[in-house]
């Protein structure tokens, strides 16, 4: 019950406003999502909830400025340029479990959808300074996500289903034992 309502604290929270500032001063940035993973983790390599953000040429100035880098990506051969990447690893540095970045609708409620590449989005985030080996940089912790426009995700498939019963599995199982 006191997740339940922790929850609901916090999508209530979840405010669009002037200055750009959210929850406890997050910063929120909107644009078209793509390659978003919010309702499960992207475990390709180390397993993390991520979006890529393309942006308008404006605000895509303002983070190159603050020393974000910027790239791109490429949708079904199209280049898609302006690209923030907000990432939240599943495990903090300490072994703890991170919490999922919060996913909601227009409506401020909870949305278990899979957010599928154009969508449009509101990515609330907080930037962070990190060292490693040497090198240093800046990161975009993802908080959550308020989705304006979803394009669901549906997988494509790439089996026709078969007519004949000939190709078959179980007609063609023999025992080997």
């Amino acid at each position: 019950m006191k997740v339940l309502t922790a929850i609901k604290n916090y999508v209530n929270t979840f405010t669009i406003n002037k200055n750009n500032r959210g929850i406890n001063n997050m910063a929120q940035v909107e644009g078209t999502a793509y390659w978003a993973s919010l309702t499960r983790p992207n475990e390709k390599f180390e397993p993390m909830w991520r979006l890529d953000l393309a942006v308008d040429d404006a605000t895509a100035k303002e983070f190159a400025k603050e020393g974000f880098k910027l790239s791109e990506t490429n949708i079904d051969g199209n280049v898609i340029k302006n690209i923030i990447k907000f990432k939240r690893k599943v495990f903090k540095a300490n072994g703890d479990k991170n919490q999922p970045p919060m996913l909601v609708d227009g409506a401020k409620k909870p949305l278990d959808k899979i957010v599928g590449n154009g969508s449009k989005v509101i990515v609330m985030y907080k930037s962070y300074d990190w060292n490693y080996k040497g090198k240093t940089g800046k990161g975009l912790d993802l908080q959550a996500v308020q989705v304006k426009e979803l394009v669901e995700y549906t997988p494509k498939e790439d089996f026709e289903v078969l007519e004949s019963a000939e190709g078959n599995v179980d007609d063609n199982i023999k025992e080997d034992f």
